[in-house]
């Protein structure tokens, strides 16, 4: 080969994949459609051994549709009729039942697509229970009753009588609104949260989802199984809501990921089972029988779909509450330092210039006045004690400056000195810097609850520990401060079971409130435990939390 031919070779493989980049992702829905084409025969076909009663191949390319710009729909569709003839082909279908079937397969696609991007919107598609319950009347309603009223001629075409057209219009719109509320949400739901799906590894943390698919599973297969033992009788029928308990927790625990994963792979299992062993209620080759079945998971999935959203957004707006919360006490730091700053730079040191103006007042005035400008320089001593206690309280310097075990002993001598209450502080002496955030809010919960002594408790004494510890789950910081006052009486109701009650309480509950979330923003945790003469509140920083100063 010339080096002549060599530039003409490169220009070829340069235009090649400039023609075959924007094909990938039809090409890749295509693959996917015949996949799902040949997983719903695998699943099982009606008598006719054509007809499923459960098909994916619509489900992706709607998912498809959604994704993808609308001008490049009609590239996508024309990439998946190859993949839907080798496919019907593959169970014999005719050209005429095929043709049919293509053109209500797009149909359905189509519609769905277009509604869930004009009513529903952009991504996340599941993001809120509105969202959630849009997306289930688009796709278990009009768009595939439309679309089956032509698919129920697939069967017509192909021989059966069309005396029994309502029955294959049933299965059709079963048979497309089915997947999607089941297998749609799981598509959807993985392409809007892909990113964090793409670093997906195995652990400790992912055992349970693991563990709940297999008993969902075998919970599934041992009802199939179990119910036709009993044939079409009421018993039989309860066995169905065998696998509720298991669904329900994978919705609470896991959200719409996990209620829509638990759907499905119910749909799935019961729908193999009834189609390839018919001994699920009601008569058992009946095909009425099987839209029995539909009709039962489809009831099944859209409350399931609609509490999996609500707990998401439930979550969501948790964690945006969370995020505030954290944005207010850093900003009230930050005041209270700069307010702390200030007194000590600024009106401390004009108190103090006060107090030299006043010695060399005193040089000037007559001995009648002495008394009088006595009484004026312990006004401003008085008054510097008080500012330098206010600074302190709003940000101690020595935290910043020597750490956590100083600023708590310089703390505790002074709240002694100031409330009368003896406290004894037990710092561990391995107990190194911590990061700034962390040793700031351990400081809070002892101010906030050596605050709660002093006003509520009535104790005369305290006691604060603070330690290095290591527990089966790590290393961990952890404060104690333990009190043998009067107890909390909010938590006394609560373990008594009283109610709540307004009062002094209300405040104090304010205060283990902003102490709970101060913890939290470090990645800690508040236990209290209180009773009449006793009171320990406990807070625990996990050191891989807590990390190194």
């Amino acid at each position: 080969m010339s080096l002549a031919d060599k530039p003409a070779l490169g220009l070829l493989w340069s235009l090649a994949r400039q023609t075959l980049t924007p094909l990938q992702g039809p090409l890749l829905v295509a693959f996917a459609y015949y996949l799902g084409a040949e997983s719903a025969f695998y699943i099982g076909t009606l008598s006719d051994k054509i007809f499923a009663i459960f098909w994916p191949p619509n489900v992706i390319l709607f998912c498809a549709l959604v994704i993808v710009p609308q001008r490049r729909w009609w590239l996508y569709i024309a990439a998946v009729l190859p993949a839907h003839v080798i496919a019907e082909r593959g169970v014999g279908m005719p050209v005429a039942q095929m043709a049919v079937a293509f053109a209500t397969n797009c149909m359905v696609a189509l519609l769905n697509a277009y509604a869930v991007r004009r009513f529903v919107g952009d991504p996340p598609w599941f993001g809120t229970f509105q969202k959630a319950a849009l997306y289930i009347v688009i796709a278990a309603g009009p768009c595939p009753a439309l679309s089956a009223f032509g698919g129920a001629f697939v069967p017509i075409l192909g021989g059966d009588p069309f005396a029994d057209y309502w029955l294959f219009w049933s299965h059709w719109y079963l048979a497309n609104a089915l997947p999607n509320l089941t297998l749609g949400p799981v598509f959807l739901i993985w392409f809007s949260d892909g990113a964090k799906w793409s670093r997906w590894a195995l652990s400790r943390r992912q055992l349970e989802p693991v563990a709940l698919a297999v008993t969902l599973i075998v919970i599934s297969a041992l009802v199939a199984t179990a119910a036709g033992r009993f044939g079409a009788n009421e018993f039989a029928s309860v066995l169905l809501l065998a696998p509720l308990p298991p669904v329900l927790w994978a919705a609470v625990r896991f959200g719409e990921k996990g209620a829509s994963g638990a759907i499905l792979i119910v749909t799935v299992v019961l729908t193999w089972h009834a189609l390839h062993f018919p001994t699920l209620p009601s008569e058992q080759t009946s095909e009425y029988g099987l839209l029995a079945l539909q009709l039962f998971l489809m009831a099944l999935a859209m409350p399931i779909l609609l509490l999996g959203a609500l707990i998401d957004e439930l979550r969501r707006t948790e964690l945006v509450t969370r995020r505030l919360n954290a944005s207010l006490l850093t900003a009230q730091d930050d005041e209270r330092r700069r307010i702390a700053r200030d007194l000590h730079d600024t009106t401390g040191q004009n108190l103090i210039a006060a107090t030299l103006i006043a010695g060399q007042i005193h040089k000037m005035l007559p001995p009648s006045a002495e008394r009088v400008l006595q009484q004026l320089e312990d006004v401003l001593q008085q008054a510097i004690r008080e500012i330098r206690t206010v600074s302190y309280l709003l940000h101690p310097p020595l935290l910043d400056e020597a750490g956590l075990g100083l600023a708590l002993r310089d703390y505790v001598s002074g709240y002694t000195e100031r409330s009368g209450v003896d406290v004894s502080l037990n710092v561990a002496p391995e107990l190194d810097r911590l990061p700034p955030d962390t040793e700031l809010a351990l400081f809070r919960v002892v101010q906030e609850a050596l605050t709660n002594v002093a006003r509520h408790s009535k104790s005369a004494t305290a006691h604060i520990e603070l330690s290095r510890r290591t527990t089966g789950s790590g290393e961990q910081i952890e404060l104690t401060i333990e009190d043998a006052g009067t107890g909390i009486p909010k938590i006394r109701r609560a373990r008594s079971g009283f109610g709540r009650k307004a009062g002094a309480g209300s405040a104090r509950g304010i205060g283990l409130v902003s102490m709970r979330e101060r913890l939290y923003q470090v990645g800690g945790s508040l236990a209290i435990e209180s009773r009449v003469g006793r009171t320990v509140v406990r807070a625990v920083i996990p050191v891989s939390r807590a990390g190194a100063g």
